[in-house]
């Protein structure tokens, strides 16, 4: 059984390992050109994820591109997969 290490908590990822199977909240980014989408700022809790949609949200709110945010349920593995993908178009993505 592997474990994820998302890196320090100044970069808004989780700090501690965790396992494939952890069930975690990420915030979700979906751009509309090109149509793609990525996941960022893991957390351990649904209440956590959304401030973390928030923050991302005053960030992208003045320039010109705005993508979508939501808040979604991904494993540890799906998320550390999704990672390396660049310009995931997949429908199977957890939405």
């Amino acid at each position: 059984m592997r474990s994820l290490w998302s890196g320090g908590i100044r970069r808004g990822e989780l700090g501690l390992p965790v396992r494939d199977n952890q069930v975690l909240y990420a915030v979700r980014r979906d751009w509309r050109h090109p149509a793609t989408h990525e996941y960022l700022r893991p957390r351990l809790t649904e209440a956590e994820a959304i401030r973390a949609a928030f923050a991302d949200h005053r960030y992208w709110r003045r320039g010109p591109m705005r993508p979508r945010l939501s808040v979604v349920r991904i494993s540890a593995n799906d998320l550390r997969i999704h990672r390396w993908r660049r310009d995931c178009m997949a429908p199977d993505c957890p939405r």
